[in-house]
């Protein structure tokens, strides 16, 4: 009989409300600046409301509510804000009601975040947005129908929850392979670490700290990282239930410590949350006494401990050298990674398989053995047939994006999985992962530096940002949950050019026309650089080189950063510079009409309602959120 995961199910549902509370709040706060009509990139050009198809295929086409724009008398920014809003009020009274944790409440939640990504452009391109989706999704199959204070687990809830790990496994052990398969040589030479430190997208200032840690302490952290992403995650399948809790827990460090060294928004966050999947209700409830191991439980655990560390040692070289504590270095090449690989991905599914055979194997016969009423022990059978076969339906199509680690055994899957696949692409029910897949900033991180004078000539003022690094004696702040999106797409512009990146060119036409909700995404300061200049008249760009200082006794003595100008990024640009208009219309950021706004009246509502919540700063405005449930939860 399968061990009750009740609480276990209960905890990782207020878990993904709080996530969602995170990811709501922080979007909402952006949602003028980003996507309003004088927005970086305005959304009402992402919608055709001159579609006269029916409503269905509109949908099914490009899934989101704010097709229903027109409806609510709203344009399509503040129907973005309406639906922001009611994410954020749906799952905050998850957070703090478990009765509001349903099917319902978390369909509804997916089908918001679903709605907001789908014209989200560039800045919700990112994997923890897509991860979200795919969580999200599963989690309406973990939500119960119908909150019940039975504490027992249904059958449907071992298969469900089994959705929660495979996710977990996949995104794990993803971004470990990539490191090696980019074949990067700071992750092969064990040295990326104090290079992630310092071009990771909005550092924390513990990162410095980390940086100026000697090398034999990152080399082993590099390590360490890869054991817990590549060979931890097969503990998460074995039958040793304190296997499944290491696997469980290294992976809780690994986030721990990207959380302290990295502002990472949600997403570290949502990984913990996964790992829930691991534990029981004897494992996180203090009143039941733990149960003992078997012998052969404690043996085999041992056993594969004692493997686990040959291996490590066996495969990194760890040597208690003379010079260093510890060295470390890869001791197998590319091609006889390359080979274990073509071997891992299949043995990794067929062991995925094998586990959901028996989980639903185990849920079968604990169906069996149920004592109930007919009607009930039908309604039973009927609901385990249907979520096995959503069960079954999502773990086929993940397995066409996992595939791709190995493009034999994704040509070796069966047809329909990828027919399945492409034909629920546009919901976004999985995806492939694989983060920090090669290290940038080798020569030092680079940074597009937006400058803005009065005159063509300059004296130039930098214009700072809130978040990013810009003036080097400002450290980065801590900012999770929250996602600065401007602030992290900076990042990606300095590793291209501003020709690949048409929403900067955008971003500095509503500076020079002084758009107030574009400016709040700046530094609030920006009005005491430029005192009486501003708005300026011409903007441009350069590229520079940051590096951390250095000092002896590795304290910050100064400033934060020393930085070296690289060359021009951005030529001159001025409000009325007519090639700017042109290519802007072009790309329909300007001149585009937004639908007409008839709802004044809640219109007024939804501006009230951002005036208040915009006075806060993002991430203080989510922990207040967050702290606000802990207390009434507790209160309650």
């Amino acid at each position: 009989m399968s061990s009750s995961i009740y609480r276990t199910r209960n905890f990782y549902l207020r878990c993904m409300a709080a996530i969602y509370v995170s990811a709501f709040s922080s979007f909402y706060l952006q949602i003028r600046g980003l996507y309003g009509p004088n927005g970086v990139l305005p959304s009402h050009a992402r919608v055709n409301f001159h579609d006269k198809r029916p409503l269905f295929d509109k949908l099914w086409e490009n899934p989101t509510l704010l097709h229903l724009a027109p409806a609510f008398g709203l344009t399509v920014s503040y129907c973005m804000e309406l639906l922001a809003l009611t994410g954020i009020i749906l799952s905050f009274l998850g957070l703090v009601y478990q009765k509001v944790c349903n099917l319902l409440t978390f369909l509804a939640l997916w089908i918001l975040y679903l709605s907001l990504y789908k014209v989200g452009q560039t800045f919700m391109y990112f994997q923890w947005d897509i991860m979200l989706l795919e969580s999200g999704f599963i989690t309406i199959i973990v939500a119960p129908i119908i909150y019940s204070k039975k504490t027992s687990t249904t059958p449907k809830d071992q298969i469900s929850f089994w959705l929660v790990k495979w996710l977990l496994f996949r995104l794990m052990f993803a971004s470990g392979v990539v490191k090696l398969t980019s074949k990067c040589p700071t992750w092969w030479g064990l040295s990326a670490l104090p290079l992630h430190f310092e071009s990771q997208c909005i550092p924390t200032p513990f990162a410095w700290y980390l940086y100026e840690l000697p090398i034999w302490f990152h080399k082993l952290s590099v390590v360490a990282t890869y054991v817990i992403e590549i060979m931890l995650p097969f503990l998460f399948f074995m039958p040793a239930r304190k296997l499944r809790l290491i696997g469980c827990y290294g992976q809780i460090l690994l986030q721990v410590a990207i959380i302290a060294s990295g502002n990472y928004n949600f997403f570290n966050l949502l990984t913990i949350t996964f790992c829930m999947s691991l534990m029981d209700d004897r494992h996180l409830s203090d009143s039941q006494k733990p149960a003992k191991s078997s012998r052969i439980e404690n043996i085999f655990t041992g056993i594969s401990v004692a493997l686990l560390i040959y291996f490590t040692v066996l495969w990194f070289g760890i040597d208690f050298g003379k010079n260093v504590p510890v060295d470390s270095e890869i001791k197998f090449s590319v091609q006889e990674f390359e080979t274990a690989l073509k071997w891992a991905v299949p043995a990794s599914i067929a062991i995925g398989v094998t586990s959901f055979v028996i989980t639903a194997c185990s849920s079968l016969y604990d169906l069996v053995r149920s004592k109930s009423s007919l009607l009930m022990y039908l309604l039973n059978v009927i609901q385990f047939i249907v979520y096995f076969a959503i069960a079954f339906f999502l773990f086929g199509i993940s397995l066409v994006p996992y595939s791709t680690l190995d493009r034999t055994t994704q040509a070796s899957l069966p047809t329909f999985f990828s027919r399945w696949h492409t034909q629920s692409n546009q919901f976004h029910l999985t995806s492939s992962y694989g983060l920090f897949r090669s290290m940038t900033g080798v020569d030092g991180r680079p940074e597009v530096i937006l400058e803005g004078a009065t005159h063509l000539e300059g004296p130039y003022t930098e214009i700072p940002f809130k978040y990013k690094p810009g003036q080097i004696e400002r450290a980065c702040q801590f900012v999770a949950p929250h996602q600065p999106r401007l602030d992290w797409q900076m990042w990606f512009a300095a590793l291209g050019t501003y020709h690949q990146n048409p929403w900067l060119v955008s971003l500095v036409y509503r500076i020079l026309t002084n758009q107030t909700e574009v400016i709040h995404l700046l530094d609030s300061n920006i009005y005491n650089e430029f005192e009486e200049d501003w708005p300026p008249k011409y903007i441009k760009g350069s590229l520079y080189s940051y590096k951390y200082t250095f000092t002896p006794d590795h304290s910050v003595k100064g400033n934060w950063w020393k930085r070296t100008r690289v060359s021009d990024y951005l030529p001159t640009f001025s409000a009325n510079h007519e090639p700017l208009i042109k290519y802007l219309e072009n790309l329909k950021i300007i001149g585009t009409p937004e639908i007409p706004l008839t709802n004044n009246l809640l219109a007024s509502f939804l501006d009230k309602i951002w005036e208040i919540c915009s006075s806060t700063e993002p991430h203080i405005f989510i922990w207040g959120l967050l702290l606000s449930a802990f207390v009434v939860t507790r209160l309650s």
